[in-house]
């Protein structure tokens, strides 16, 4: 399943990734999600149009997860999630690991911010959500690309109030 998710906000593009790297904004997007987060990696390497940072996050969604996924899970579920975030294209790669059927769950995308004027810019994420298990993959999808809309939404209304919070 491919599928894109679009948002503008009435900031740069520059501006956008300097609070969406910051721990200012993190320290509240997460709760915002009702997601766990734990950091794992952080390098920032360059400067400018150099910049590249690779972070990596175990996030722990608070909701309970559907049947068809609990059968494979002993515990709660988790993901990792791994980013690579590059300044020259104002892209980061994303790619998140599920603590169930790893091998059969292919979920990842670009996450990219476009300059739509000076203080304006739209986030686009475009996602691939394949999951290979017989009988129930189609089902773990859509409720993976509707967890994931949903966060999304989530993170626009609280992104859109950070930056007027701190403008």
């Amino acid at each position: 399943m491919e599928y894109t998710i679009r948002d503008s906000f009435d900031v740069s593009a520059d501006r956008y990734w300097e609070v969406f790297f910051s721990d200012a904004y993190n320290a509240g997007l997460w709760p915002a999600l009702e997601v766990d987060y734990k950091p794992l990696q952080f390098e920032r390497t360059g400067e400018g149009k150099d910049l590249r940072i690779i972070r990596s996050q175990e996030l722990t969604p608070h909701r309970q997860a559907p049947k068809a996924i609990q059968k494979m899970v002993s515990g709660t579920v988790r993901y990792e999630e791994k980013n690579d975030f590059s300044a020259a294209d104002s892209a980061m790669k994303v790619v998140t690991i599920p603590n169930f059927a790893a091998d059969r769950v292919d979920n990842h995308g670009t996450y990219r911010v476009v300059r739509m004027g000076d203080d304006k810019c739209e986030r686009i994420w475009e996602g691939v959500c394949k999951v290979k298990i017989p009988l129930v993959g189609g089902q773990i999808e859509k409720y993976l690309v509707g967890e994931i809309q949903e966060s999304y939404r989530k993170a626009t209304d609280y992104t859109r109030s950070f930056l007027k919070e701190n403008a």
